[in-house]
């Protein structure tokens, strides 16, 4: 019996891109963006942009980058605080911007969509005030709630176009006592991720700005905080030249065994998941929990497909 199939030629597929960009404000997040972006693309009107950066990204219009090409021609929408940043509204202008030939669809910046007006947080308050019971634990499991937040991780990345976003961090203090003196004093935790948590777990490339590149030739520099792309080394900062740019575009043009990738993001969720519960005999009990509910309560954590490991994470951290 014949299933009307032909068989055809092995080829690896071509890997489109899922790097996210963060850092505090004046880093240059934008700029990198906006070289990655033309790095992937085959011209400048084939990089489309989410600006919610008031109109920010119009200053970049014909400056040069760090490598003397001409900034020229990319299309942008300003998304406001009027239109509201819930997810749904990223995602609609995402769809629309490949629709209309969109290569390369650069988000700046990711983190309005969980912090600022009509953001998952602020849609959360929004419920608990409206709610006559259950608090913020029920605001959460709102139906729309829980479909704009999920839509935090589906948008970083697509199958049919490259994805580069930006979010802003910023330094994170608390109160230690020093043990030589026995007084408390103030010490930083780093930097951190102005977004929802475990959001690092989806795109393949996560960079921290070190430094903004300039218009007279310095290159941008930022450190790989996590990778699933070969070419670079977590931990390790890089000069994001024309040579390194380049490099990035022929990695996934060449193409990336899907399972590959898959299989990584697999493995960070399992890690966050161990990780946000380690020492915690609440989060413990919360995540039994939800492995019972999803009908995995005597299955391994290694043997939860990836999306409904996802969706448990998802389900698991919300605040």
């Amino acid at each position: 019996m014949s299933l009307g199939k032909s068989f055809r030629e092995a080829t690896r597929l071509q890997t489109k891109a899922a790097i996210m960009i963060e850092g505090i404000a004046g880093k240059g997040k934008s700029g990198l963006a906006l070289a990655i972006a033309r790095a992937l693309a085959s011209s400048w009107d084939k990089v489309y942009a989410i600006d919610t950066e008031n109109m920010s990204l119009d200053l970049f219009k014909d400056l040069n980058l760090h490598t003397g090409e001409k900034i020229t021609g990319f299309k942008k929408v300003d998304l406001t605080a009027e239109d509201g940043y819930m997810p749904s509204n990223y995602k609609a202008l995402r769809d629309d911007a490949i629709a209309a030939g969109a290569e390369v669809v650069v988000m700046d910046s990711y983190s309005h969509m969980w912090t600022r007006e009509n953001g998952v947080l602020d849609l959360v308050a929004k419920v608990e005030q409206r709610s006559t019971g259950g608090g913020k634990y029920a605001a959460w499991n709102d139906p729309r709630v829980i479909k704009e937040k999920n839509l935090i991780f589906d948008l970083v990345r697509s199958n049919r176009a490259h994805i580069v976003t930006t979010v802003r961090s910023k330094e994170k203090f608390e109160m230690e006592k020093d043990e030589s003196t026995g007084k408390s004093k103030v010490v930083s935790l780093g930097e951190q991720q102005i977004q929802q948590d475990g959001l690092k777990y989806e795109p393949d490339l996560v960079l921290r700005m070190v430094s903004a590149g300039s218009t007279k030739g310095k290159a941008p520099v930022a450190t790989v905080l996590k990778t699933r792309y070969a070419i670079f080394e977590e931990g390790v900062e890089y000069e994001f030249n024309e040579t390194l740019l380049n490099q990035l575009k022929e990695y996934l043009m060449e193409g990336v065994e899907p399972t590959v990738l898959l299989e990584q993001q697999k493995k960070d969720y399992i890690d966050g998941i161990k990780n946000y519960c380690a020492g915690n005999k609440t989060r413990m009990s919360v995540w039994r929990n939800i492995k019972d509910s999803a009908g995995y309560a005597d299955a391994k954590i290694e043997d939860i497909p990836l999306e409904t490991l996802r969706a448990m994470f998802i389900q698991l951290t919300q605040d």
